[in-house]
């Protein structure tokens, strides 16, 4: 996998998807801008032997019911925490699992916010993938790496309610820069 983060116009994306083609590559990552117009990702994705992946940068139901009705990308990738939350991306996700696409929640940042994507891509039962990310975040892997450790790239939720891990907040107060106190 890789992940261009928007970062192509169209003629440098028509290029790049057929040099990275030569990869085995699971998918290609926003080769281009979220709000460029469905002709050039239809463009871009007929050049390229990898499936295309984006989606974390659209808002709305309407605007993911355009992609996947599209047919541009193989793996949709809503982030539920710059919209909407679970109880929005809930039905966006089962839409794409109905339409044959691939649910990959996007999320990149704090454990709690992981845990909600890894729920919402284990409720829809499709055959996506959670990103992680590789990098060290020990907000992210304090609260998760106890719960669902990565046992051969593979994480397995605990039964139960909730998602799972009551966060013990004086792990994380080495973390705190600065802190305001309201006075009643």
């Amino acid at each position: 996998m890789v992940d261009i983060n928007q970062g192509w116009d169209l003629r440098a994306a028509m290029r790049g998807v057929q040099v990275l083609g030569e990869l085995p590559l699971t998918w290609i990552e926003e080769p281009l801008a979220a709000d460029r117009p469905s002709w050039e990702w239809a463009q871009v994705s007929g050049a390229s032997r990898a499936p295309l992946a984006a989606g974390e940068n659209l808002r709305g139901m309407a605007a993911y019911q355009q992609a996947v009705a599209e047919h541009h990308l193989g793996f949709v990738q809503p982030d539920c925490a710059k919209w909407g939350g679970a109880s929005a991306t809930l039905p966006v996700a089962r839409a794409v699992v109905a339409a044959g696409r691939a649910y990959c929640p996007h999320f990149l940042a704090g454990g709690i916010g992981q845990l909600a994507s890894l729920h919402l891509l284990a409720a829809v039962r499709g055959g996506g993938f959670l990103e992680v990310d590789a990098n060290p975040n020990p907000l992210r892997s304090v609260i998760i790496d106890a719960v669902v450790p990565v046992r051969d790239g593979v994480m397995a939720l605990r039964e139960g309610p909730g998602l799972g891990v009551v966060p013990d907040m004086a792990q994380f107060e080495r973390f705190v820069a600065a802190r305001t106190v309201r006075s009643s």
